[in-house]
């Protein structure tokens, strides 16, 4: 079982998490994401980083952030078990508040993306983890 474990850190002490992708190219970029479990889409990137990452736009979202762009992109995290689609989204005030938080942040992951592991936290570190394998019955 693989294991993400990252102190909380910033002004706030903001939990992340270090999420791969699968450019177009193929190429894998290793991204540092701000952890938002209330977040009901599966990540936001900054509009740079969705221009290299989305290989499909989708239909755009209005939200109280203003309007995200929408595409999917390929999570690519074997080590996690983790090889899929995934919705992105881009928003240039989403981009830019998360880098005056830390320039190393480029984006965030929402709980939908988070539920693909198993995630948590204590009072110092957050974790995110691969699911144990589902046990199977037999008659």
């Amino acid at each position: 079982m693989s294991e993400q474990l990252n102190p909380y850190f910033g002004r706030y002490a903001r939990p992340f998490l270090r999420t791969t992708f699968s450019e177009r190219n193929g190429t894998t970029q290793e991204l540092m994401l701000l952890a938002d479990t209330g977040s009901p889409y599966p990540v936001i990137l900054s509009p740079f980083w969705f221009d290299r990452l989305v290989h499909t736009e989708t239909r755009d979202v209005d939200t109280n952030f203003g309007r995200l762009y929408s595409g999917w992109v390929h999570l690519y995290m074997p080590d996690y078990g983790l090889s899929e689609l995934a919705k992105g989204y881009s928003n240039q005030h989403v981009g830019e508040s998360l880098a005056e938080e830390n320039p190393d942040l480029v984006g965030l992951v929402g709980l939908p993306l988070l539920r693909l592991g198993e995630y948590g936290g204590n009072a110092t570190d957050f974790w995110f983890r691969s699911s144990p394998p589902t046990p199977t019955s037999t008659p």
